[in-house]
């Protein structure tokens, strides 16, 4: 139980501060020359950016309702961390990278509720020139933040798909089983129950033959 509550904390902590320090020096160092920069042309630039809002600029100027849903969010996951470190549940199959997943998206959420409770906004400074190369769209700027909450979600579809999904397959298999075994047995005593009444009626039929035959040889 220490183990995993050790690494759920260095996996936080190493992302969180890789998080805020890129938004620091990345702000610092942009704002300083013209607000971009490319590094890989056209795939990915260093672009500047403060967004009042979420993901894709929406729920702009909320920036109560955006602290307070994050906190709840980021809260309940780490109400479950807790529970299933309890319980040891992390013991099951798959329950290591649940909780990789999940440290993924608590420091992604807590990165960028810093940012928005103590600036009202969230730096943002990864622009993926690519998805313009190839389609003619302009993405979404993001900050690293973002890409542990992206690598998060992923691993825990990755975690329902092929443990979750595979152990509730399973458990509904045991059912089955389980509900056929009693109903070959439900047959079975059925059986039983039917055999016993033409024993009864055997016997009486052989007490009867006797009662005669006794008859018989008194006359």
């Amino acid at each position: 139980m220490i183990v995993i509550l050790i690494v759920d904390v260095l996996i936080f902590a190493a992302l969180l501060t890789a998080d805020l320090l890129s938004k620091h020096f990345a702000a610092k160092y942009l704002l300083s020359h013209g607000g971009s920069c490319e590094v890989i042309k056209g795939v990915l630039d260093f672009r500047y950016s403060e967004n009042t809002g979420a993901a894709f600029g929406i729920f702009s100027n909320s920036r109560i309702f955006l602290c307070v849903l994050v906190g709840v969010v980021v809260a309940a996951v780490v109400v479950f961390m807790a529970y299933h470190i309890a319980k040891k549940k992390y013991k099951e199959k798959g329950g290591v990278l649940l909780h990789v997943a999940l440290s993924f998206v608590v420091a992604g959420g807590i990165g960028n509720l810093i940012d928005r409770a103590m600036l009202g906004y969230v730096r943002d400074f990864i622009e993926y020139t690519i998805v313009y190369t190839l389609f003619k769209r302009n993405f979404a700027i993001c900050n690293l933040a973002d890409v542990f909450l992206t690598f998060g979600v992923i691993m825990l579809v990755i975690y329902l798909i092929v443990f979750y999904m595979e152990d509730t397959k399973k458990q509904k298999e045991k059912a089955l089983a389980e509900a056929s075994e009693i109903s070959e047995n439900s047959e079975v005593l059925s059986v039983e129950s039917e055999d016993v009444p033409l024993a009864d009626d055997q016997e009486d039929s052989m007490k009867e033959r006797k009662e005669e035959t006794d008859d018989g040889s008194q006359d």
